[in-house]
């Protein structure tokens, strides 16, 4: 008769459980139509003509810490149509070559350590004997550029030295525009001159280019461009490493002081340098981060060079410098990082808001139906259990009165029986009918105190022997168990025929010592709240 309202309330999860699932494909073909054109990785997505984010400026902007968004960008550029199939391999063969993030380029290419570099050499003398490579010599230095650093990141010397004077030459080719690029390429040659032992002719070509950029500052107009800045830069770089190599330290301080003399420079007097090239930095932060790193690498020179020839004064003033350089900068340029790579991805972002506002507005109308589908089912389920919850008082107040009037029945047949003693002349079943008629006629339970001990005086009956009458003639096995079972209904009965009485007076008078250890036997026993039970039972009766 009785239900367990944790049955019931795992049936009803189990209900709203399947309500969801069934929802699920609704919620994902939803969710599908309001982003398609906003997620160009998404399978169904049919790239347009129309979307601009499928461009070359698109994936070159992100390539640097996005290799395999920008890959996947350019495969876009091509279904479109805004890229042909030679110009997005120019543009692969850099993004291998130049990326920064070298795990995750390589692991594109089944993992292999620098397979990127593998990949950019094999695209890059491919697209050399491409015809519209050839045809036109932008194309062809930029291609040759990318080859150029991947054999130099390869440490393979000898194609490293053949593909910057292919370079070289071409740039002559191209006029005075190209003049400061063919300098840097002259400056890595003659590091991997120096490289394959022959130092000297390497040392002589470095300081020609070092010579020759060095006089544009000093020229008549008495100002250069940022791109002769970089060259010169990069080729004292290259100079030191040389001399490094070759312990003559004393001849790194002067280059590595004009590194940062010419910093000092540009620092102040960003305008003058402006000259549009793709090397100079765009934005204020993009400029303050290129002074900060090649002044770091100028000033490590410097201590290095102090810290090899013994100089302690001037090397612990170096390091001095650097510490304070790296206490100042190390959390702007970690924020920095962050707020670039943050910067490339909503710039990626703003191309598609209009889909993407559609997208959210077709999830807050999914989420809204879904609150109002579960809203639904929980009032449905809300009432479904105040219906069972009713039928369950019910069938409680239907049992305690069956108990009731079955010992009522019983009653006659149970005077028949002799008076209860410790012989042996009745069984414990006819000794427990004797005892419970006792008991509950006289309502000997509603006493607290009333125990074992108790029946034993009252009864005159042994320890042993009360034990055996309750746990072999009885179903409940116990005393304890017995006496809670007469005052739970007892209670019960209260619940329901005395409507204005409180919990806490049921309970005394119902036999519970304490209000808490009475409401939570009723609900162990009940699976549900003494006031639970008398809402639910009045309810049930005043229906019927």
């Amino acid at each position: 008769m009785k239900q367990n309202l944790t049955t019931i309330s795992k049936h009803i999860f189990q209900d709203m459980l399947r309500s969801w699932i069934l929802l699920t494909p609704v919620v994902v073909m939803t969710m599908m139509a309001g982003c398609t054109g906003c997620n160009s990785e998404h399978p169904t997505h049919k790239p347009q003509a129309s979307d601009t984010l499928y461009t070359r400026d698109a994936a070159m902007r992100i390539y640097g810490y996005q290799p395999e968004r920008a890959l996947q960008i350019l495969d876009s550029a091509v279904i479109v149509g805004n890229l042909k199939d030679w110009q997005a391999d120019q543009y692969r063969a850099r993004i291998y070559s130049s990326t920064q993030m070298y795990d995750e380029a390589d692991s594109l290419l089944g993992g292999t350590v620098n397979a990127r570099l593998v990949k950019a050499r094999r695209i890059g003398e491919r697209l050399l004997k491409n015809d519209s490579i050839k045809a036109d010599k932008r194309n062809l230095l930029d291609v040759l550029e990318v080859l150029c650093n991947t054999a130099r990141m390869q440490n393979d010397t000898t194609r490293w030295i053949r593909r910057s004077r292919q370079y070289v030459d071409l740039c002559h080719l191209m006029g005075p525009d190209q003049q400061t690029n063919a300098l840097r390429t002259e400056a890595e040659i003659g590091a991997a001159l120096c490289a394959m032992g022959r130092h000297a002719e390497g040392m002589a070509k470095m300081d020609s280019v070092i010579y020759e950029l060095e006089a544009t500052f000093h020229s008549e107009y008495d100002r250069s461009a940022f791109n002769e800045l970089d060259a010169l830069i990069i080729a004292c770089k290259r100079k030191i490493v040389q001399l490094g190599v070759n312990e003559q330290y004393s001849e790194t301080l002067p280059l590595a002081r004009l590194i940062l003399e010419h910093l000092d420079d540009y620092e102040q007097h960003p305008e003058i340098y402006h000259d549009g090239c793709d090397r100079e930095p765009e934005t204020d932060k993009e400029r303050a981060d290129y002074i900060r790193f090649y002044r770091a690498q100028a000033e490590n020179y410097i201590a290095a060079a102090y810290t090899s020839l013994g100089d302690q004064g001037n090397m612990l003033a170096a390091f001095e410098k650097i510490e304070d350089g790296v206490r100042k900068a190390t959390a702007r340029e970690q924020l920095a990082y962050y707020q670039a790579l943050q910067q490339r991805i909503e710039s990626e972002h703003q191309h598609d808001i209009a889909r993407k506002a559609m997208y959210f507005s077709a999830c807050i109308c999914v989420l809204l139906l879904l609150l109002i589908i579960f809203v639904v089912v929980v009032v449905f389920k809300s009432r479904a259990i105040s219906r069972k919850n009713m039928i369950l008082a019910q069938q409680i107040a239907e049992t305690v009165n069956y108990r009731e009037k079955y010992w009522e029945n019983m009653r006659t047949e149970i005077e028949s029986l002799p008076e209860v003693t410790n012989d042996d002349t009745l069984t414990d079943e006819q000794l427990f009918q004797r005892i419970n008629d006792v008991v509950v006629r006289e309502k000997l339970f509603l006493n607290p105190h009333f125990e074992r001990q108790s029946i034993m005086e009252r009864f005159h009956l042994s320890k042993d022997r009360v034990g055996s009458i309750f746990s072999k003639g009885s179903k409940y096995g116990r005393i304890s168990n017995y006496l809670q079972q007469l005052r739970l209904d007892y209670s019960a009965m209260l619940l329901v025929t005395h409507p204005d009485m409180s919990i806490v007076q049921i309970a005394t008078d119902s036999g519970f010592s304490s209000t808490s250890y009475f409401s939570s036997s009723f609900r162990q026993h009940f699976s549900m709240s003494p006031s639970d039970f008398r809402r639910d039972a009045l309810k049930s009766a005043n229906r019927h």
